[in-house]
């Protein structure tokens, strides 16, 4: 007679669904809408949090995990990090200045002065954290995740916002300002065009 099929793991199956879960969602974003920057609409600031995006998009990728640290005046210009968490990291005049940061997490971190000219931040993770001061010159933000703390940055100039995630309070705030123009160097893309600020 044939073999008895094996029990079924109920564990296994679950760390199967779990890892489905976050392959889809690390490969898919459904929230993107061409070259436009996302309204998170009436869902309020931590509405991205709750969709879970940015959690299976900063997810590490092996190596050194920042998360919790002090990195305050240290040097990650130039530096291959995408992947890596920042969560709740101290980083006050941090530089990472030309640093591919694409979908880090730096959740509640404090960022104040923090410099990420030329970052490529594709994707990245930055609900709650401190922007004030920091310098977004030239960075790729496409489908970065924000929160009404963007505001507080010192430059946006030459930035490229395309699908990221902003507060309406916030898209609003920003196209207001100056420093919201010009091209990003490396995407061609207009500053104010990825805002969709006609629309704002």
């Amino acid at each position: 007679p044939p073999a008895a099929a094996a029990a079924p793991n109920p564990m296994r199956a679950l760390l199967f669904l779990a890892a489905l879960h976050s392959a889809a969602a690390a490969r898919v974003n459904p929230l993107s809408f061409g070259r436009k920057s996302f309204v998170l609409g009436g869902m309020g600031s931590g509405a991205a949090l709750a969709l879970g995006a940015p959690a299976a998009r900063a997810v590490s990728g092996g190596g050194k995990d920042f998360s919790g640290l002090t990195i305050s005046d240290e040097d990650f210009s130039g530096k291959k990090l995408s992947g890596k968490e920042f969560r709740q990291v101290t980083a006050v005049n941090t530089n990472f200045k030309g640093a591919d940061l694409r979908g880090c997490s730096f959740f509640k971190a404090d960022l104040e002065r923090a410099d990420f000219t030329d970052a490529i931040m594709t994707g990245a993770s930055l609900e709650g954290a401190n922007l004030d001061r920091a310098i977004f010159t030239g960075a790729r933000l496409d489908g970065a995740f924000f929160t009404d703390s963007i505001t507080q940055a010192e430059s946006l100039k030459n930035a490229d916002f395309s699908e990221a995630l902003l507060p309406p309070r916030a898209l609003k705030s920003l196209c207001e300002r100056a420093d919201a123009s010009g091209t990003n160097p490396a995407t061609k893309v207009d500053t104010r065009e990825s805002l969709v600020c006609e629309a704002a």
